[in-house]
């Protein structure tokens, strides 16, 4: 756009005119909302992968889907992204992950597969991806975490292994990392949450613990953060989603409890946080519920997508991406 100047032309029309300009863009016309993030989600009954809009609602049609024979995903659990866009899936009735490009969809195989006896994953139920591109999985048949190094594939052994009895690990289903690189895993079997140093390996003690009646913890298997270091817990024996403060220890209350009838949160097997909103699996529900991140108590979902249109079954460990 090309501003031809008068002399009779004002500061403040000129400036009015300028702030015009940057709002209609170089193209012309507006630049529109961001782009909503996609929810992924792993349908553990249909050894699927189906992606949403997450501003969908009601009995929509996913986006597209990773599914079929080829794709080698069997009972997948949980689903991660790495700084490349790489999609990272813990499958538990084969004990393996698989690895997709950003963009699959169909029956399509995985790029990479770490398997094998020297992996040492053992009925692998979460998953992550941190900054470095290491990639933990949850072993709930092994009470282990392990670490494996970026771009890992094949029967390839883990260069950290978290585990022992120090470490207070009971078939740990999740994990997640704060700001700072701590590493969160939560316990089904043992109703808490336990929290490492960065870089921890071996018999390594845990430096702080959520745990006890007070906390109100029911098998967590699911774990969510926003940028602040708050702590979302999806405790599948309770139906509810409880909350902490970063930093949280020993037998505390939780900061917030989301639960009860209005919620529809049955045995949330999922959580997923990003730009104030929270995503859960009702997983036996075969639905995925929108809240804004700051709900409490017995209050609905802004969104709740389930249906048959939906391709929804069983959907645990859900995740957000661009």
């Amino acid at each position: 756009m090309i501003i031809r100047l008068s002399s009779h032309l004002t500061c403040k029309a000129l400036i009015g005119l300028v702030l015009a300009s940057l709002a209609a863009g170089c193209g012309g016309g507006s630049s529109g909302p961001p782009p909503a993030p996609r929810v992924f989600a792993p349908n553990s009954a249909t050894n699927s992968i189906a992606v949403y809009n997450s501003r969908a609602n009601g009995d929509a049609k996913p986006l597209r889907s990773i599914d079929g024979g080829t794709t080698q995903l069997a009972n997948p659990q949980a689903i991660a992204f790495d700084n490349r866009g790489l999609i990272y899936v813990a499958n538990g009735d084969n004990s393996t992950i698989t690895v997709f490009s950003h963009s699959a969809n169909g029956d399509v195989g995985p790029i990479s597969v770490i398997s094998g006896a020297s992996t040492l994953l053992i009925d692998p139920e979460g998953i992550r991806v941190d900054r470095q591109n290491r990639i933990y999985a949850a072993n709930a048949g092994g009470n282990t975490v392990t670490v494996y190094a970026p771009a890992a594939s094949g029967n390839a052994a883990p260069i950290a292994l978290v585990g022992g009895p120090a470490t207070g690990l009971k078939e740990p289903e999740d994990v997640i990392f704060d700001p700072a690189g701590n590493v969160y895993v939560a316990n089904t079997a043992g109703n808490s949450v336990t929290v490492y140093p960065p870089n921890s390996n071996g018999n390594a003690a845990f430096i702080r613990r959520i745990k006890g009646l007070l906390t109100r913890l029911h098998a967590p298997d699911a774990l969510a953060m926003d940028g602040s270091g708050n702590l979302y817990v999806a405790n599948s024996d309770s139906d509810s989603v409880t909350v902490y403060a970063p930093g949280a220890n020993g037998d505390v209350a939780p900061v917030g409890v989301l639960a009860g009838p209005e919620t529809m949160i049955a045995a949330p097997g999922g959580i997923a946080y990003g730009g104030g909103l929270l995503f859960v699996a009702s997983s036996p529900e075969d639905a995925i519920l929108r809240f804004n991140a700051l709900t409490r108590g017995n209050n609905s979902p802004q969104a709740v997508i389930e249906g048959a249109d939906t391709e929804l079954s069983v959907p645990f460990g859900i995740a957000l991406s661009f």
